[in-house]
């Protein structure tokens, strides 16, 4: 299966909607550079790095690096209002950017990062839902899902169609926020929620209810959860996005700790996105 580029995906959907209304940033992406960083590495093919998404613009920019700099690809697509994705949605090793449309429940994914691609579109969910992306049955496919804040349940589909879900997972309280995962990396993602109050990850190897298999604590009130494959090493390990400052802090374990890396990029406004862009 192709492990790498579907099992360290991540969402940041919670507070996409709040972030995209204070937007008054229209600066192009291609102008983008970060202050400061204090992890420097080139990276190699699997490894996530970094991105944002511009809601007032509806425009991805790209680092195919973690470390400060411009984008290396812009992606104009979707309309205000949309949440950034990203995700191998074909299967063929390339992570693609795509958005979930809260107005009518739907995903717009694209198999290229180009600004005139064809997008896959799937309906799935309901009015209130969260997306939640990755490769949950091990196939080397990133597919759909959401979190359904109300019963804090999780709806997975395996494929990137319309239809029911193919996984139902109850995990988490009222006020979490879905995440997903390779986190002890043997393929697949499963999943997780970060919980704002207490900035704490939890954290499932399966895609099942049960107790939590890591609790790990990072970040302070603001921050947005993010995942991905820091260092390349076939696991999903944690971080949060710092709005304030456009800060990524990033953990290269799933364990409490200090940040591993800490990448500057973006301006105030602008939405987190993760994939191994290379």
């Amino acid at each position: 299966m192709k492990r790498g580029s579907a099992r360290s995906l991540s969402v940041f959907v919670l507070l996409a909607a709040a972030l995209a209304a204070a937007c008054k940033n229209t600066a192009a992406p291609e102008k983008l550079a970060g202050d400061s960083a204090s992890f420097v590495k080139s990276a190699k093919k699997g490894q996530s790095t970094i991105g944002i998404f511009r809601p007032s613009i509806t425009t991805f920019a790209l680092r195919k690096s973690l470390t400060v700099g411009f984008s290396d690809v812009s992606v104009r697509f979707g309309q205000a209002g949309d949440m950034p994705l990203a995700g191998d949605w074909d299967g063929n090793g390339s992570v693609t950017v795509g958005v979930y449309r809260p107005s009518d429940s739907t995903f717009h994914l694209l198999n290229k990062n180009t600004d005139d691609g064809s997008a896959v579109v799937a309906l799935f969910g309901m009015k209130g839902d969260l997306p939640v992306v990755g490769d949950w049955d091990g196939n080397g496919t990133t597919t759909i899902g959401i979190y359904r804040p109300d019963n804090s349940t999780f709806y997975l589909r395996n494929s990137n169609t319309n239809g029911k879900p193919d996984l139902t997972v109850t995990f988490g309280i009222k006020g979490d926020v879905p995440i997903a995962g390779d986190w002890d990396g043997r393929g697949g993602a499963s999943i997780g929620v970060y919980r704002p109050g207490i900035s704490t990850f939890f954290l499932r190897n399966s895609n099942m209810t049960g107790k939590t298999d890591f609790a790990i604590t990072l970040g302070v009130n603001g921050d947005v959860p993010i995942t991905g494959d820091w260092d390349g090493d076939g696991a999903a390990t944690i971080g949060v996005y710092r709005p304030g400052s456009s800060t990524f802090i990033l953990r290269n374990s799933n364990t409490n700790g200090d940040p591993h890396a800490a990448v500057t990029f973006g301006s105030p406004g602008d939405v987190p996105v993760i994939g191994s862009w290379n």
